[in-house]
C-alpha cells in the first residue's frame, strides 16, 4: 500500500529574486479563480528598515504581525544573526497546526529556510503537516537548500516553480491543474 502524500509547489530562486513576489501575484490570481489559501508569508516590513525587519502576512485575516529582527528586540528568540517574534512563531504554528486547515484548498508557507532544515521555527508544524494532510501545499525554498528541503520532508514529485524559468501564468495553470 503506497503512502498518500499531499502535492507540494516550490517556489525557488535565489535569495532577494522575488520569489515572495512572486507568490503574491499568484496567491492573488488563485484566489480570483475560488480557491481558498491560509498560511502565511515573510515579508520584508513596510513600516521599519526593510532590509533588517520582516513581518508575517496572514493569508486568512490580510493581517501584519512582526517576525524577525536583525536587530536584536527583548524577548525574542534569537536564531544565528536573527530574532525571531515568539508571538509570530507560535501563530504560524498554530496555522498548520489548525484542525480546519483541511477545509482550504491551498496551504502556504513562506518560507521554509534553514531554520526549519534544523528543526527550528515551523520545522515541527511542516513535517506534522506533511505526514496528516492531505492539503495541496506551496512553500517557498531558496534554490540553494532545496534539495535538502525536499529530502528531509520527503517530498515526492515536488512541482518546482523556478521563478527565472516559470512565469505567473504558466504557475497558475499548473496548480489549478491539481483541482
Amino acid at each position: 500500500m503506497t503512502e498518500n502524500k499531499p502535492t507540494v509547489f516550490i517556489i525557488t530562486g535565489k535569495t532577494g529574486s522575488g520569489k515572495t513576489t512572486f507568490l503574491v501575484r499568484l496567491i492573488k490570481r488563485l484566489r480570483e479563480q475560488g480557491l481558498t489559501v491560509t498560511g502565511f508569508l515573510a515579508v520584508r516590513s513596510v513600516t521599519k528598515e526593510p532590509d533588517r525587519y520582516y513581518d508575517m502576512h496572514l493569508l486568512d485575516s490580510g493581517k501584519f504581525i512582526p517576525l524577525a529582527s536583525r536587530e536584536s528586540v527583548k524577548d525574542w528568540i534569537k536564531i544565528y544573526n536573527f530574532y525571531f517574534s515568539p508571538e509570530a512563531i507560535r501563530c504560524g504554528n498554530r496555522i498548520l497546526n489548525d484542525p480546519q486547515i483541511s477545509n482550504k484548498d491551498l496551504v502556504v508557507v513562506d518560507e521554509i529556510g534553514i531554520f526549519e532544515l534544523e528543526g527550528k521555527v515551523w520545522a515541527d508544524s511542516v513535517s506534522l503537516l506533511v505526514s496528516k494532510s492531505n492539503n495541496i501545499m506551496i512553500w517557498v525554498v531558496r534554490d540553494t537548500i532545496l534539495e535538502k528541503v525536499i529530502r528531509k520532508w520527503d517530498i515526492q514529485d515536488p512541482v518546482i516553480l523556478d521563478i527565472e524559468k516559470v512565469s505567473i501564468g504558466q504557475a497558475e495553470k499548473r496548480i489549478l491543474s491539481e483541482f
